[in-house]
């Protein structure tokens, strides 16, 4: 059985000063500096950079020795020298995660979300809405789902463009054919990966040593 492997890392970390210089020193891409500096907040810079670093570090793993990455029109990324490797990444709260498999793959993280039914009108079917209301805790219920969309969408590397209300989502479904979708709780997050089925999803723990 092929695997697919989620690393998940904890970027409070990185609000140490020294730690966040050595991580930007790290980092193998010039446009995530940018990028990471252009957030206002603190916490954002320590998402998007440890999000960076685990993604470096994953690909590394994987087996991946040029590091060059391309964007699709809706900023799914992709290595052009090793075609092989596909990742996809999050974050939220306090963690980044980051999916690496030999086929096409989503991930999302969410911190436990407090259920909006506004959102839920927007974003989720009837049949999603009703699932909702009969959880007898409804925040994780609503976190639960809203990961399990957002790795579908991920996975097909279409963003938004697919209305979140148009496919369902919900536990023991999937939103399409021949794919998985695997939940897994880390403390007060959500994360959920999508893959192909056949695909055995593994979840690890990384530490950064910076």
């Amino acid at each position: 059985m092929k695997q697919v492997l989620c690393w998940i890392y904890d970027v409070s970390e990185l609000s140490d000063p020294l730690r966040f210089s050595r991580g930007m020193a790290a980092l193998p891409w010039e446009e995530r500096r940018e990028k990471v500096m252009r957030f206002r907040f603190e916490k954002d810079r320590r998402l998007c950079l440890g999000a960076g670093l685990l993604a470096a570090e994953a690909l590394r793993r994987a087996g991946a020795t040029d590091l060059r990455l391309r964007f699709s029109e809706y900023g799914k990324p992709s290595l052009p020298a090793h075609p092989g490797i596909h990742f996809n990444l999050s974050h939220s709260g306090t963690l980044a995660v980051c999916a690496v498999s030999d086929e096409p793959v989503g991930v999302d993280t969410e911190r436990l979300t407090a259920f909006s039914p506004e959102v839920a009108s927007l974003c989720f079917q009837p049949r999603e809405q009703a699932w909702l209301e009969a959880r007898e805790d409804h925040d994780l219920a609503f976190t639960r789902l809203w990961t399990r969309k957002e790795s579908w969408l991920k996975y097909l590397g279409t963003g938004l463009s697919l209305p979140a209300a148009s496919f369902s989502a919900l536990p023991g479904e999937t939103p399409g054919e021949e794919i998985t979708l695997t939940e897994y709780a880390a403390g007060n997050h959500r994360i959920c990966v999508c893959a192909r089925t056949g695909r055995e999803v593994s979840f690890r723990f990384w530490q950064s040593g910076l």
